[in-house]
């Protein structure tokens, strides 16, 4: 969907371009992060696309047509722009602010009201009770969703985001970029995305472009990039901690030893010859709902009650089972998330829920195997 080949933008009296030789094909429906320290370029990228910035070199193509043959004007007007700052006009009200470039395209009145509401509802916000308000009564969250919705609003094929949720606290941010992910399953856009943070470029691009000093250093997946850094630079940028973010892109679900046995506190003392006839890793208890208690791997069952002969191993079975009441993670969440709930509560097993039912199990070991991997895999 967008292509620049071979672009550069030198400011006059400067020596070093802002934009270098750069060459870059972002596909349809693809979101691909710019991502590098401040003055490395990605901004200026972002304006050269629709022609807010002139480059002095190259070509840019948007569905394989130059936009140099577009009036930049016309070009800008099917092109979504969200911008740190907002930028929603502070004497407009929220749905005169949305309306500007339906009206600009030629809309009648009746369809800009729809549309205007559409958007409201698609991002969270209640019509009948934002529309008619001014930015100034707005939290920064909400101002950030309708300069979204006003980029969405006559459905452009795509969207440019310079640093979109960095004017916001992290709880906020991290609301926004779930939602906008949600939404982005919906509209499938073509996006290209400025922040300066590399947690975020993971969590939210298919496609990561890392610059430094105008120049383009690596682009690939999240996976790629995190896998396999280009240089000293890219794994300096991504961080020491670049295996852990690699378990951000992955959910607990891919590592899941399904199998459900679950056993009542009365049940206990029956539970050795239970393993003994079945193979399974682990057992849960339940209480007298049916809820996951806690649970007792084979092997711990196994050390402490069949070999030792210990009297009290029992309790201390059951002692270890409730104190594992926490430890239960849904299919759904990420391995990171999964590790870090490991080491709050000291215990290398959780176990995993899908679908509201009891699944199975996920292991520190199988997480350790898994961060390992070398390579795209």
């Amino acid at each position: 969907m967008i292509e620049l080949i071979e672009v550069t933008k030198l400011y006059n009296g400067q020596a070093v371009p802002a934009v270098d030789n750069l060459s870059l094909k972002v596909g349809k429906g693809e979101t691909c992060v710019f991502v590098g320290p401040s003055g490395c370029g990605k901004s200026t990228t972002l304006r050269i696309i629709n022609r807010m910035i002139e480059p002095s070199l190259g070509t840019i193509l948007i569905d394989n047509k130059d936009v140099k043959a577009s009036d930049p004007d016309k070009l800008r007007m099917n092109i979504g722009y969200v911008i740190q700052q907002i930028g929603l006009l502070p004497h407009r009200t929220v749905a005169e602010n949305i309306a500007i470039v339906p009206r600009l395209h030629g809309w009648n009145k009746q369809k800009i009201n729809q549309r205007v509401d559409e958007l409201l509802n698609l991002i969270g916000l209640d019509p009948e009770l934002t529309r008619n308000k001014y930015p100034y009564q707005l939290s920064g969250g909400q101002m950030q969703r309708v300069g979204v919705a006003r980029a969405m609003a006559v459905d452009p094929p795509i969207m440019l985001m310079d640093e979109p949720f960095g004017a916001v606290d992290p709880l906020a941010r991290n609301h926004l970029q779930d939602e906008f992910l949600r939404l982005q399953k919906k509209m499938k856009k073509t996006i290209c995305f400025v922040t300066h943070d590399i947690n975020e470029a993971i969590k939210m691009g298919d496609k990561i472009a890392i610059f430094d000093q105008g120049k383009l250093l690596q682009h690939g997946t999240p996976q790629e990039i995190l896998s396999k850094p280009a240089n000293d630079f890219v794994s300096d940028f991504i961080g020491y901690d670049r295996i852990v973010k690699k378990l951000s892109l992955f959910q607990v679900k891919e590592l899941t030893r399904y199998q459900r046995c679950v056993f009542r506190e009365n049940e206990l003392p029956n539970l050795g010859e239970r393993i003994k006839a079945e193979d399974a890793e682990a057992y849960f208890l339940v209480d007298a709902d049916g809820q996951a208690a806690g649970f007792v791997t084979r092997e711990e069952f196994v050390q402490q009650v069949i070999t030792s002969g210990d009297t009290q191993a029992l309790e201390k079975i059951r002692q270890l089972a409730l104190s594992r009441k926490n430890a239960f993670v849904r299919d759904t969440a990420l391995l990171r998330d999964a590790l870090s709930l490991m080491l709050e509560l000291g215990t290398e097993y959780l176990g995993v829920w899908e679908s509201g039912e009891l699944a199975g199990l996920i292991t520190l070991g199988d997480i350790r195997k898994h961060s390992c991997r070398k390579g795209g895999e």
